[in-house]
């Protein structure tokens, strides 16, 4: 999420223009207008962002500020009309829920990460694909939780501390962000995932 702080200091049209810049670079991220810092905590908060699916919803929230008039929500639906930067050139995401993994599908898991990250191929496919950058929350059958960060080449899975596990298990998630997603990416994790 993003804070725009100090909303009462710009005029309107500024705003807008700036809400428009952040939602090319990121078109589901909530932004958040702020006076002086002041937000809802409820809106930042507790929100589970790695439990749950995100809302993909463009949220702004202005304090009340009897000086300030709000007509409502000032961006658009997620149906644009003009591509952002990132799908001009591209670029797109995919996100796939993954099951419970075993420690064998962990360790495929890992192979199949190393392959489209290093070779930028999938396994057993030579289309060209090309992984800027890859998150997930993985959750093992024993309840045990690992994170993915990698950016191009470079990744880490790590176990997550005990003190920080989620709870109850839950399905993880993989986030590609890159070239070359197509579904054919989607059904060759799904396969390693069985």
């Amino acid at each position: 999420m993003i804070l725009v702080n100090k909303v009462d200091l710009v005029l309107e049209p500024q705003i807008v223009l700036t809400e428009e810049l952040l939602h090319k670079l990121n078109p589901v991220v909530p932004v958040y207008r702020t006076i002086q810092g002041q937000v809802d905590l409820a809106l930042v908060m507790g929100i589970m962002a790695y439990a749950s699916p995100p809302s993909f919803q463009k949220v702004t929230s202005v304090p009340h500020n009897d000086d300030y008039h709000h007509d409502g929500d000032i961006t658009d639906d997620l149906t644009h009309t003009h591509p952002t930067h990132y799908e001009a050139r591209g670029i797109s995401s995919l996100q796939v829920i993954c099951p419970a993994l075993s420690p064998s599908h962990l360790e495929r898991l890992d192979e199949w990460i190393r392959i489209i990250l290093w070779e930028n191929h999938l396994p057993h496919d030579d289309r060209e694909l090309r992984i800027l950058r890859c998150k997930g929350l993985f959750t093992m059958q024993s309840g045990e939780q690992y994170v993915l960060q990698g950016v191009q080449n470079l990744y880490e899975i790590s176990q997550v501390d005990e003190g920080h596990v989620t709870g109850v298990p839950e399905p993880g998630k993989l986030v590609l962000i890159g070239k070359g997603l197509s579904d054919a990416v989607r059904r060759s994790l799904e396969d390693i995932l069985k």
